[in-house]
């Protein structure tokens, strides 16, 4: 399944925006990006700990991942979200987080692919 670079960055970012004290958060909004976010994770995540193993193979961090973040995700993703309706704070703080790992994963993944094509650039000379 391709990549839509884009819509991924544009899930995170608002995940991300600021919550301003006293405005109301619209749950179902929260709902959607947050599920949006989930989805971006499992797709990423075989890709970027496949990666990771290439570019770290001696385990050291990437952007301050480490290899048992990868296994870490993974389960996080089995795990209840916070239901934005009853907790928004909590849902909130756990979509903050997740589009951090999701932007760590995209960077991940484009990082590795952008080697990849130095090296074949490399290569072919």
């Amino acid at each position: 399944m391709p990549i839509d670079v884009e819509r991924i960055r544009q899930t995170i970012r608002e995940a991300l925006r600021p919550t301003v004290e006293g405005t109301r958060v619209d749950p179902h909004q929260t709902s959607d990006t947050m599920t949006d976010l989930a989805g971006h994770v499992r797709l990423l995540l075989p890709a970027a700990e496949a990666k990771y193993r290439v570019l770290r193979p001696d385990g050291s961090p990437y952007d301050g991942m480490l290899a048992a973040d990868f296994d870490a995700l993974q389960r996080r993703l089995t795990y209840e979200r916070p239901s934005p309706y009853t907790y928004p704070l909590n849902a909130s703080v756990w979509m903050a987080d997740l589009a951090r790992s999701c932007r760590t994963l995209l960077d991940l993944v484009l990082d590795a692919q952008q080697v990849a094509r130095g090296q074949r650039a490399g290569g072919s000379r």
